[in-house]
Protein backbone atom coordinates (compact mmCIF):
# COMPACT_ATOMS: atom_id res chain seq x y z
CA UNK A 1 0.00 0.00 0.00
CA UNK A 2 2.85 2.52 0.73
CA UNK A 3 4.64 1.75 -2.21
CA UNK A 4 1.34 2.38 -4.43
CA UNK A 5 0.62 5.57 -2.50
CA UNK A 6 4.29 7.06 -2.53
CA UNK A 7 4.13 6.11 -6.67
CA UNK A 8 0.34 8.10 -6.45
CA UNK A 9 2.14 11.43 -4.45
CA UNK A 10 4.72 11.39 -7.31
CA UNK A 11 2.38 12.19 -9.77
CA UNK A 12 0.65 14.51 -8.05
CA UNK A 13 3.65 16.73 -7.02
CA UNK A 14 4.33 16.87 -11.16
CA UNK A 15 0.81 17.90 -11.12
CA UNK A 16 1.00 20.89 -8.90
CA UNK A 17 4.65 21.58 -10.01
CA UNK A 18 6.17 20.93 -6.94
CA UNK A 19 10.39 21.85 -7.70
CA UNK A 20 13.39 21.54 -5.39
CA UNK A 21 12.83 25.01 -5.56
CA UNK A 22 9.48 24.41 -3.80
CA UNK A 23 11.40 22.11 -1.27
CA UNK A 24 13.83 24.43 -0.60
CA UNK A 25 11.67 27.67 0.38
CA UNK A 26 9.48 25.36 2.72
CA UNK A 27 13.03 24.76 4.63
CA UNK A 28 14.31 28.00 5.39
CA UNK A 29 10.56 29.06 6.52
CA UNK A 30 10.26 26.08 8.85
CA UNK A 31 12.05 27.77 12.01
CA UNK A 32 9.79 31.00 11.72
CA UNK A 33 6.63 28.41 11.61
CA UNK A 34 8.62 26.45 13.84
CA UNK A 35 8.87 29.07 16.40
CA UNK A 36 5.29 30.03 16.59
CA UNK A 37 3.49 26.20 16.56
CA UNK A 38 2.03 26.17 19.48
CA UNK A 39 0.30 29.74 18.35
CA UNK A 40 -1.00 28.35 14.83
CA UNK A 41 -2.16 25.03 16.60
CA UNK A 42 -4.20 26.72 19.19
CA UNK A 43 -5.52 29.01 16.78
CA UNK A 44 -6.79 26.14 14.53
CA UNK A 45 -8.09 24.68 17.25
CA UNK A 46 -9.67 27.22 18.75
CA UNK A 47 -11.73 27.82 15.47
CA UNK A 48 -12.89 24.20 15.10
CA UNK A 49 -14.51 24.47 18.20
CA UNK A 50 -16.80 26.80 17.15
CA UNK A 51 -18.66 24.27 14.71
CA UNK A 52 -20.92 21.59 15.52
CA UNK A 53 -19.64 20.01 12.55
CA UNK A 54 -16.28 18.76 14.03
CA UNK A 55 -17.45 19.41 17.54
CA UNK A 56 -19.96 16.22 17.02
CA UNK A 57 -16.50 13.89 16.17
CA UNK A 58 -14.39 15.24 19.36
CA UNK A 59 -15.87 13.30 22.39
CA UNK A 60 -13.20 12.73 24.36
CA UNK A 61 -13.23 16.10 25.74
CA UNK A 62 -9.99 18.36 26.74
CA UNK A 63 -7.69 14.90 26.75
CA UNK A 64 -8.70 14.12 23.24
CA UNK A 65 -8.17 17.83 22.38
CA UNK A 66 -4.65 17.88 23.94
CA UNK A 67 -3.67 14.91 21.89
CA UNK A 68 -5.45 16.22 18.54
CA UNK A 69 -3.12 19.22 19.29
CA UNK A 70 -0.12 17.43 19.53
CA UNK A 71 -0.92 15.21 16.30
CA UNK A 72 -1.48 18.50 14.43
CA UNK A 73 2.30 20.36 15.58
CA UNK A 74 3.42 16.69 14.87
CA UNK A 75 1.78 16.75 11.28
CA UNK A 76 3.17 20.17 10.66
CA UNK A 77 6.59 19.94 11.68
CA UNK A 78 6.77 16.32 9.48
CA UNK A 79 5.83 18.63 6.86
CA UNK A 80 8.18 21.05 6.74
CA UNK A 81 11.23 18.73 6.95
CA UNK A 82 10.28 18.96 2.97
CA UNK A 83 11.18 15.05 2.86
CA UNK A 84 7.95 13.03 1.26
CA UNK A 85 8.90 9.60 1.79
CA UNK A 86 6.74 6.21 1.77
CA UNK A 87 6.22 6.84 5.57
CA UNK A 88 5.61 10.35 5.04
CA UNK A 89 2.45 9.77 3.09
CA UNK A 90 1.27 6.80 4.94
CA UNK A 91 1.20 8.90 7.61
CA UNK A 92 -0.95 11.46 6.10
CA UNK A 93 -3.26 8.84 4.13
CA UNK A 94 -4.22 7.73 7.71
CA UNK A 95 -4.99 10.62 9.11
CA UNK A 96 -7.42 11.14 6.41
CA UNK A 97 -8.95 7.84 7.22
CA UNK A 98 -9.17 8.45 10.30
CA UNK A 99 -11.02 11.55 9.80
CA UNK A 100 -13.59 9.45 7.34
CA UNK A 101 -13.94 6.60 9.80
CA UNK A 102 -14.92 9.22 12.49
CA UNK A 103 -17.55 10.62 9.85
CA UNK A 104 -15.95 14.20 9.56
CA UNK A 105 -16.86 15.81 6.54
CA UNK A 106 -14.29 16.52 4.15
CA UNK A 107 -15.57 19.85 3.87
CA UNK A 108 -14.09 20.97 7.45
CA UNK A 109 -11.01 19.41 6.31
CA UNK A 110 -10.26 21.32 3.64
CA UNK A 111 -11.91 24.30 5.54
CA UNK A 112 -9.02 23.34 8.37
CA UNK A 113 -6.50 23.76 5.45
CA UNK A 114 -7.55 26.94 4.36
CA UNK A 115 -7.34 28.11 8.31
CA UNK A 116 -3.81 26.97 8.12
CA UNK A 117 -2.77 28.62 5.04
CA UNK A 118 -3.81 31.92 6.81
CA UNK A 119 -2.16 30.98 9.69
CA UNK A 120 0.89 30.34 7.85
CA UNK A 121 0.82 33.62 5.79
CA UNK A 122 -0.43 35.06 8.63
CA UNK A 123 3.52 34.19 10.57
CA UNK A 124 5.47 34.70 7.65
CA UNK A 125 4.45 38.75 6.93
CA UNK A 126 4.95 39.22 10.66
CA UNK A 127 8.08 37.41 11.74
CA UNK A 128 9.90 36.54 8.11
CA UNK A 129 11.52 39.71 7.19
CA UNK A 130 11.10 38.73 3.36
CA UNK A 131 10.94 40.51 0.66
CA UNK A 132 7.77 40.74 -1.40
CA UNK A 133 8.92 38.38 -4.15
CA UNK A 134 10.59 36.08 -1.77
CA UNK A 135 7.72 36.04 0.34
CA UNK A 136 5.14 34.97 -2.41
CA UNK A 137 7.30 32.30 -3.59
CA UNK A 138 7.30 30.98 0.09
CA UNK A 139 3.51 31.33 0.63
CA UNK A 140 3.02 29.66 -2.91
CA UNK A 141 4.90 26.74 -2.04
CA UNK A 142 3.50 26.15 1.16
CA UNK A 143 0.22 26.15 -0.48
CA UNK A 144 1.62 23.22 -3.13
CA UNK A 145 2.57 21.33 0.36
CA UNK A 146 -1.18 21.72 1.82
CA UNK A 147 -2.27 20.89 -1.32
CA UNK A 148 -1.01 17.65 -1.98
CA UNK A 149 -1.27 16.55 2.07
CA UNK A 150 -4.84 17.43 1.42
CA UNK A 151 -5.03 15.51 -1.51
CA UNK A 152 -3.73 12.21 -0.33
CA UNK A 153 -6.16 12.58 2.49
CA UNK A 154 -9.03 12.76 0.06
CA UNK A 155 -7.52 9.86 -1.48
CA UNK A 156 -7.95 7.99 1.80
CA UNK A 157 -11.43 9.34 2.09
CA UNK A 158 -12.49 7.93 -1.38
CA UNK A 159 -11.42 4.74 -0.09
CA UNK A 160 -13.10 4.61 2.48
CA UNK A 161 -16.55 5.83 0.78
CA UNK A 162 -15.82 2.99 -1.49
CA UNK A 163 -15.37 0.54 1.27
CA UNK A 164 -18.47 1.93 2.50
CA UNK A 165 -20.21 1.62 -0.64
CA UNK A 166 -19.25 -1.78 -1.45
CA UNK A 167 -20.13 -2.68 1.84
CA UNK A 168 -23.92 -1.13 1.69
CA UNK A 169 -24.13 -2.63 -1.41
CA UNK A 170 -23.55 -5.91 -0.06
CA UNK A 171 -25.83 -5.54 2.81
CA UNK A 172 -28.58 -4.64 0.18
CA UNK A 173 -27.48 -7.77 -1.68
CA UNK A 174 -27.83 -10.22 1.16
CA UNK A 175 -31.16 -8.21 2.53
CA UNK A 176 -33.02 -9.48 -1.07
CA UNK A 177 -31.04 -12.13 -1.16
CA UNK A 178 -32.61 -13.16 2.14
CA UNK A 179 -36.04 -11.96 1.26
CA UNK A 180 -36.26 -14.03 -1.59
CA UNK A 181 -34.81 -17.34 -0.27
CA UNK A 182 -37.29 -17.06 2.57
CA UNK A 183 -40.25 -16.76 0.83
CA UNK A 184 -38.94 -19.65 -1.70
CA UNK A 185 -40.83 -22.71 -0.65
CA UNK A 186 -38.17 -25.23 -1.22
CA UNK A 187 -34.86 -26.30 0.45
CA UNK A 188 -32.87 -23.55 0.57
CA UNK A 189 -28.87 -24.08 2.18
CA UNK A 190 -25.66 -22.74 2.00
CA UNK A 191 -22.43 -24.90 2.99
CA UNK A 192 -19.17 -23.22 3.27
CA UNK A 193 -15.73 -25.36 1.62
CA UNK A 194 -15.77 -27.53 4.54
CA UNK A 195 -19.70 -28.65 3.77
CA UNK A 196 -20.60 -27.03 7.09
CA UNK A 197 -24.13 -25.71 6.78
CA UNK A 198 -23.94 -21.47 7.29
CA UNK A 199 -27.02 -20.47 6.18
CA UNK A 200 -30.79 -22.76 6.72
CA UNK A 201 -33.71 -21.22 5.48
CA UNK A 202 -36.95 -21.13 7.15
CA UNK A 203 -38.79 -22.86 5.06
CA UNK A 204 -36.28 -25.41 5.08
CA UNK A 205 -37.28 -25.98 9.06
CA UNK A 206 -40.59 -27.05 7.73
CA UNK A 207 -39.36 -29.65 5.16
CA UNK A 208 -36.60 -31.26 7.11
CA UNK A 209 -38.10 -30.97 10.67
CA UNK A 210 -34.39 -29.77 11.83
CA UNK A 211 -34.62 -25.77 12.97
CA UNK A 212 -31.91 -23.71 11.83
CA UNK A 213 -29.72 -23.69 15.31
CA UNK A 214 -29.54 -27.54 15.59
CA UNK A 215 -27.85 -27.55 11.94
CA UNK A 216 -25.60 -24.53 11.76
CA UNK A 217 -22.11 -25.47 12.09
CA UNK A 218 -22.47 -29.39 11.26
CA UNK A 219 -21.49 -31.04 7.88
CA UNK A 220 -24.83 -31.29 5.43
CA UNK A 221 -23.82 -34.76 4.20
CA UNK A 222 -23.49 -35.94 8.10
CA UNK A 223 -27.28 -34.75 9.23
CA UNK A 224 -29.25 -34.93 5.99
CA UNK A 225 -27.95 -37.57 3.59
CA UNK A 226 -27.50 -41.78 3.72
CA UNK A 227 -24.47 -42.91 4.66
CA UNK A 228 -24.50 -44.77 1.30
CA UNK A 229 -24.09 -41.51 -0.90
CA UNK A 230 -22.59 -39.07 0.98
CA UNK A 231 -19.00 -39.77 -1.06
CA UNK A 232 -21.13 -38.82 -4.08
CA UNK A 233 -22.57 -35.69 -2.61
CA UNK A 234 -19.27 -34.60 -1.48
CA UNK A 235 -17.72 -35.02 -4.68
CA UNK A 236 -20.70 -33.02 -5.87
CA UNK A 237 -19.79 -30.51 -3.61
CA UNK A 238 -16.20 -30.45 -4.51
CA UNK A 239 -17.50 -30.12 -8.27
CA UNK A 240 -19.77 -27.39 -7.94
CA UNK A 241 -17.09 -25.26 -5.52
CA UNK A 242 -14.31 -25.94 -8.58
CA UNK A 243 -16.74 -23.70 -10.51
CA UNK A 244 -19.27 -26.02 -12.37
CA UNK A 245 -22.75 -26.10 -11.21
CA UNK A 246 -24.93 -28.57 -10.39
CA UNK A 247 -28.14 -28.59 -12.32
CA UNK A 248 -30.96 -31.09 -11.57
CA UNK A 249 -29.15 -33.44 -9.24
CA UNK A 250 -31.33 -36.09 -7.52
CA UNK A 251 -30.58 -36.96 -4.03
CA UNK A 252 -32.94 -37.77 -0.76
CA UNK A 253 -32.43 -36.21 2.10
CA UNK A 254 -33.48 -37.69 5.52
CA UNK A 255 -36.30 -36.34 7.35
CA UNK A 256 -36.01 -36.11 10.96
CA UNK A 257 -38.37 -38.67 12.09
CA UNK A 258 -36.59 -40.71 9.80
CA UNK A 259 -38.66 -40.36 6.16
CA UNK A 260 -36.65 -40.40 3.05
CA UNK A 261 -37.41 -37.01 1.08
CA UNK A 262 -36.43 -36.91 -2.67
CA UNK A 263 -35.01 -33.60 -3.97
CA UNK A 264 -34.31 -32.28 -7.05
CA UNK A 265 -31.28 -29.87 -6.71
CA UNK A 266 -29.48 -27.04 -8.27
CA UNK A 267 -26.16 -25.46 -6.87
CA UNK A 268 -24.21 -22.89 -7.26
CA UNK A 269 -20.70 -21.60 -6.02
CA UNK A 270 -20.71 -18.17 -4.05
CA UNK A 271 -17.51 -16.80 -4.35
CA UNK A 272 -17.94 -13.91 -1.14
CA UNK A 273 -20.44 -16.04 1.33
CA UNK A 274 -19.50 -13.44 4.60
CA UNK A 275 -16.25 -13.87 3.59
CA UNK A 276 -15.59 -16.77 2.11
CA UNK A 277 -16.27 -19.73 -0.50
CA UNK A 278 -19.32 -21.47 -0.28
CA UNK A 279 -21.49 -23.21 -1.98
CA UNK A 280 -25.73 -22.60 -2.73
CA UNK A 281 -27.83 -25.44 -2.75
CA UNK A 282 -31.80 -25.46 -3.53
CA UNK A 283 -33.67 -28.03 -3.49
CA UNK A 284 -36.85 -29.04 -5.09
CA UNK A 285 -39.27 -31.60 -3.03
CA UNK A 286 -40.13 -34.20 -5.56
CA UNK A 287 -41.37 -36.86 -3.13
CA UNK A 288 -44.97 -36.56 -3.71
CA UNK A 289 -44.31 -36.58 -7.67
CA UNK A 290 -41.81 -39.51 -7.30
CA UNK A 291 -44.12 -41.57 -4.96
CA UNK A 292 -47.06 -41.07 -7.54
CA UNK A 293 -44.83 -42.21 -10.36
CA UNK A 294 -44.01 -45.33 -8.27
CA UNK A 295 -47.48 -46.24 -7.03
CA UNK A 296 -48.44 -45.83 -10.94
CA UNK A 297 -45.27 -48.29 -12.05
CA UNK A 298 -46.40 -50.76 -9.28
CA UNK A 299 -49.85 -50.39 -10.03
CA UNK A 300 -49.32 -51.15 -13.51
CA UNK A 301 -46.87 -54.17 -12.39
CA UNK A 302 -49.64 -55.50 -10.56
CA UNK A 303 -52.08 -54.71 -12.92
CA UNK A 304 -50.44 -57.65 -14.91
CA UNK A 305 -49.66 -59.80 -11.86
CA UNK A 306 -52.97 -59.64 -10.93
CA UNK A 307 -54.55 -60.74 -14.47
CA UNK A 308 -51.68 -63.77 -14.57
CA UNK A 309 -52.64 -64.78 -11.09
CA UNK A 310 -56.29 -64.59 -11.17
CA UNK A 311 -55.65 -66.79 -14.30
CA UNK A 312 -53.33 -69.34 -12.37
CA UNK A 313 -55.32 -68.92 -9.12
CA UNK A 314 -58.34 -70.28 -11.32
CA UNK A 315 -56.45 -73.43 -12.76
CA UNK A 316 -55.04 -74.24 -9.18
CA UNK A 317 -58.02 -73.79 -7.45
CA UNK A 318 -59.93 -76.65 -9.46
CA UNK A 319 -56.99 -78.45 -9.33
CA UNK A 320 -56.67 -78.36 -5.41
CA UNK A 321 -60.52 -78.88 -5.25
CA UNK A 322 -59.58 -82.33 -6.99
CA UNK A 323 -56.97 -82.99 -4.09
CA UNK A 324 -59.30 -81.96 -1.23
CA UNK A 325 -61.94 -84.58 -2.48
CA UNK A 326 -59.35 -87.04 -3.06
CA UNK A 327 -57.32 -86.48 0.61
CA UNK A 328 -60.78 -86.82 2.52
CA UNK A 329 -61.46 -89.90 0.46
CA UNK A 330 -58.11 -91.42 1.48
CA UNK A 331 -58.96 -90.22 4.97
CA UNK A 332 -61.86 -92.30 5.06
CA UNK A 333 -60.03 -95.25 3.59
CA UNK A 334 -57.02 -94.95 6.32
CA UNK A 335 -59.28 -94.92 9.03
CA UNK A 336 -56.91 -96.82 12.03
CA UNK A 337 -53.81 -95.67 10.42
CA UNK A 338 -52.81 -92.96 12.45
CA UNK A 339 -49.24 -92.12 10.65
CA UNK A 340 -50.96 -91.84 7.15
CA UNK A 341 -54.08 -89.94 8.61
CA UNK A 342 -51.47 -87.50 9.98
CA UNK A 343 -50.01 -87.00 6.75
CA UNK A 344 -53.21 -86.52 4.83
CA UNK A 345 -53.29 -83.41 7.46
CA UNK A 346 -50.22 -81.76 6.72
CA UNK A 347 -51.42 -81.98 3.00
CA UNK A 348 -54.63 -80.25 3.56
CA UNK A 349 -53.20 -78.24 5.56
CA UNK A 350 -50.42 -77.41 2.90
CA UNK A 351 -53.37 -77.03 0.32
CA UNK A 352 -54.94 -74.03 2.93
CA UNK A 353 -51.84 -72.41 2.75
CA UNK A 354 -51.30 -72.70 -0.78
CA UNK A 355 -54.88 -71.30 -1.63
CA UNK A 356 -54.32 -68.51 0.92
CA UNK A 357 -51.07 -67.87 -0.79
CA UNK A 358 -53.03 -67.00 -4.02
CA UNK A 359 -56.16 -64.84 -2.25
CA UNK A 360 -53.23 -62.93 -1.09
CA UNK A 361 -51.53 -62.29 -3.75
CA UNK A 362 -54.27 -61.89 -6.23
CA UNK A 363 -55.53 -59.25 -3.17
CA UNK A 364 -52.25 -57.41 -3.04
CA UNK A 365 -52.76 -57.38 -7.14
CA UNK A 366 -56.11 -55.89 -6.86
CA UNK A 367 -56.72 -52.03 -7.70
CA UNK A 368 -57.68 -50.60 -4.07
CA UNK A 369 -61.07 -49.27 -4.19
CA UNK A 370 -62.05 -47.12 -1.56
CA UNK A 371 -65.18 -45.97 0.14
CA UNK A 372 -64.37 -43.23 2.82
CA UNK A 373 -66.34 -41.32 4.73
CA UNK A 374 -65.61 -39.50 8.57
CA UNK A 375 -65.09 -42.16 10.95
CA UNK A 376 -62.94 -41.82 14.19
CA UNK A 377 -59.65 -43.49 13.54
CA UNK A 378 -59.47 -45.17 16.87
CA UNK A 379 -62.73 -47.33 16.19
CA UNK A 380 -60.42 -49.12 13.30
CA UNK A 381 -57.59 -50.05 16.02
CA UNK A 382 -59.84 -50.84 18.36
CA UNK A 383 -61.71 -53.03 16.20
CA UNK A 384 -58.64 -54.71 14.94
CA UNK A 385 -57.49 -55.33 18.34
CA UNK A 386 -60.82 -57.00 19.25
CA UNK A 387 -60.17 -59.40 15.60
CA UNK A 388 -57.06 -60.74 17.07
CA UNK A 389 -58.78 -62.05 20.25
CA UNK A 390 -58.03 -65.40 19.44
CA UNK A 391 -54.44 -64.76 18.86
CA UNK A 392 -54.34 -63.10 22.00
CA UNK A 393 -56.28 -65.60 24.35
CA UNK A 394 -53.77 -67.14 26.74
CA UNK A 395 -50.96 -64.14 26.28
CA UNK A 396 -50.47 -61.29 28.66
CA UNK A 397 -50.88 -58.57 26.36
CA UNK A 398 -52.52 -54.96 26.78
CA UNK A 399 -53.21 -52.00 24.18
CA UNK A 400 -52.17 -48.26 25.28
CA UNK A 401 -54.00 -44.99 23.75
CA UNK A 402 -52.24 -41.21 24.12
CA UNK A 403 -54.58 -39.05 22.09
CA UNK A 404 -54.65 -36.44 24.42
CA UNK A 405 -57.14 -33.25 22.31
CA UNK A 406 -56.09 -34.51 18.88
CA UNK A 407 -59.39 -35.09 16.57
CA UNK A 408 -59.28 -38.21 15.58
CA UNK A 409 -62.05 -38.08 12.69
CA UNK A 410 -60.94 -38.25 9.61
CA UNK A 411 -62.19 -39.55 6.19
CA UNK A 412 -61.17 -43.02 5.84
CA UNK A 413 -62.06 -46.13 4.36
CA UNK A 414 -62.80 -48.64 7.84
CA UNK A 415 -62.91 -51.43 7.00
CA UNK A 416 -59.35 -51.30 4.81
CA UNK A 417 -57.49 -48.96 7.91
CA UNK A 418 -58.73 -51.90 10.28
CA UNK A 419 -56.81 -54.41 7.80
CA UNK A 420 -53.76 -51.87 7.83
CA UNK A 421 -54.27 -52.00 12.01
CA UNK A 422 -54.52 -55.64 12.11
CA UNK A 423 -51.39 -56.08 9.94
CA UNK A 424 -49.56 -54.26 12.89
CA UNK A 425 -50.92 -55.34 16.12
CA UNK A 426 -50.54 -58.95 14.48
CA UNK A 427 -46.70 -58.40 13.61
CA UNK A 428 -46.52 -56.76 17.36
CA UNK A 429 -47.92 -59.74 19.02
CA UNK A 430 -45.49 -62.57 16.96
CA UNK A 431 -42.47 -60.53 17.87
CA UNK A 432 -43.10 -59.92 21.51
CA UNK A 433 -42.75 -61.62 24.21
CA UNK A 434 -45.24 -61.69 27.33
CA UNK A 435 -46.34 -59.15 28.77
CA UNK A 436 -47.02 -57.08 25.14
CA UNK A 437 -47.67 -53.84 25.18
CA UNK A 438 -48.37 -51.54 22.36
CA UNK A 439 -48.78 -48.43 22.33
CA UNK A 440 -50.70 -45.86 19.97
CA UNK A 441 -50.10 -41.83 19.90
CA UNK A 442 -51.63 -39.71 18.26
CA UNK A 443 -51.14 -36.07 17.29
CA UNK A 444 -51.53 -32.82 14.55
CA UNK A 445 -49.00 -33.21 11.61
CA UNK A 446 -48.60 -31.67 8.23
CA UNK A 447 -48.28 -33.94 4.87
CA UNK A 448 -47.64 -32.19 1.42
CA UNK A 449 -48.21 -28.49 2.85
CA UNK A 450 -51.85 -29.75 4.41
CA UNK A 451 -53.13 -30.52 7.76
CA UNK A 452 -52.80 -34.44 8.60
CA UNK A 453 -53.29 -36.89 11.22
CA UNK A 454 -50.18 -38.77 12.26
CA UNK A 455 -50.47 -42.04 14.30
CA UNK A 456 -47.52 -44.54 15.94
CA UNK A 457 -47.45 -47.76 16.81
CA UNK A 458 -45.49 -48.73 18.85
CA UNK A 459 -44.80 -51.74 20.85
CA UNK A 460 -41.69 -53.54 23.44
CA UNK A 461 -39.92 -56.20 20.99
CA UNK A 462 -37.00 -56.53 19.70
CA UNK A 463 -37.50 -53.88 17.43
CA UNK A 464 -36.39 -53.87 13.45
CA UNK A 465 -32.60 -54.65 12.41
CA UNK A 466 -31.21 -51.98 10.05
CA UNK A 467 -31.83 -54.45 7.18
CA UNK A 468 -35.06 -55.32 8.22
CA UNK A 469 -36.07 -51.59 8.47
CA UNK A 470 -34.85 -51.57 4.91
CA UNK A 471 -36.96 -54.17 3.57
CA UNK A 472 -40.15 -54.43 5.68
CA UNK A 473 -42.10 -53.46 2.79
CA UNK A 474 -41.15 -55.10 -0.05
CA UNK A 475 -43.09 -57.72 -1.23
CA UNK A 476 -42.87 -61.43 -0.06
CA UNK A 477 -40.20 -60.29 2.79
CA UNK A 478 -41.09 -61.58 6.22
CA UNK A 479 -39.11 -62.78 8.72
CA UNK A 480 -41.93 -65.17 10.21
CA UNK A 481 -41.60 -68.87 9.48
CA UNK A 482 -45.08 -68.92 8.33
CA UNK A 483 -46.74 -65.88 6.03
CA UNK A 484 -46.35 -64.48 2.64
CA UNK A 485 -44.10 -61.47 3.18
CA UNK A 486 -47.88 -59.52 1.79
CA UNK A 487 -48.91 -57.75 4.99
CA UNK A 488 -47.13 -54.72 5.15
CA UNK A 489 -46.72 -54.00 1.64
CA UNK A 490 -51.10 -54.32 1.35
CA UNK A 491 -50.65 -52.27 4.73
CA UNK A 492 -48.97 -49.46 2.50
CA UNK A 493 -50.84 -49.83 -0.77
CA UNK A 494 -53.95 -48.92 1.38
CA UNK A 495 -52.10 -45.69 3.11
CA UNK A 496 -50.95 -44.40 -0.24
CA UNK A 497 -54.69 -45.16 -1.37
CA UNK A 498 -55.92 -42.76 0.98
CA UNK A 499 -53.20 -40.10 0.19
CA UNK A 500 -51.12 -40.99 3.40
CA UNK A 501 -47.68 -42.29 4.06
CA UNK A 502 -46.69 -45.43 6.06
CA UNK A 503 -43.34 -45.35 7.90
CA UNK A 504 -40.48 -47.01 9.81
CA UNK A 505 -40.46 -44.67 12.78
CA UNK A 506 -37.06 -44.96 15.71
CA UNK A 507 -38.96 -47.26 18.60
CA UNK A 508 -39.31 -45.89 22.23
CA UNK A 509 -40.99 -47.89 23.95
CA UNK A 510 -38.55 -50.30 25.89
CA UNK A 511 -36.38 -50.06 22.13
CA UNK A 512 -39.46 -51.89 20.25
CA UNK A 513 -40.34 -51.18 16.51
CA UNK A 514 -42.32 -48.35 15.84
CA UNK A 515 -44.70 -47.87 12.55
CA UNK A 516 -45.76 -44.05 11.63
CA UNK A 517 -48.99 -43.32 10.00
CA UNK A 518 -49.72 -40.13 8.11
CA UNK A 519 -53.08 -39.60 6.80
CA UNK A 520 -54.38 -36.26 5.19
CA UNK A 521 -57.41 -34.80 7.06
CA UNK A 522 -58.99 -34.02 3.74
CA UNK A 523 -59.98 -36.72 1.44
CA UNK A 524 -57.44 -37.78 -1.40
Amino acid sequence: MSSELLDRFRDLQAYVGWSDEDAARIESAAPVIQAHLAELVDDFHEEIQQHTGTLRVVAGGLAQIERMKASLGAWLGDSLRGQADALYVERRWQIGLRHAELGLNSAFMNAAMARLRNGVAGLLARHGHYGLEPYQGMIQSFNKLLDLDLAIMHDAYEHEYLRREKMAEHERGETKFRKLVEAAACLVVIVDSEGAIVYYSPYSERLTGYKAREVLGKRFVDLFVAEAARGEVDQAMTTTLAGKPADSYEVPILHRDGRRLWFVWNAQRLDDFEGRLAVLGVGQDVTQQREALERSLRSERLAGIGQMITGIAHESRNALQRIQSCTEMLELEMEGNTEARRLLRRLQAAQDNLLRLFDEVRGFAAPIQLETALCHINFAWREAWNLLENVRRDRQASLHEDVGNTNLQIPIDRFQMTQVFRNLLENSLAACQDPVVVEVVCQDAHLHAGPALEIRIRDNGPGLSPAVRQSVFEPFFTTKTKGTGLGMPIARRIVEAHGGQIAVGNGTLAAGAEFIITLPRKPA
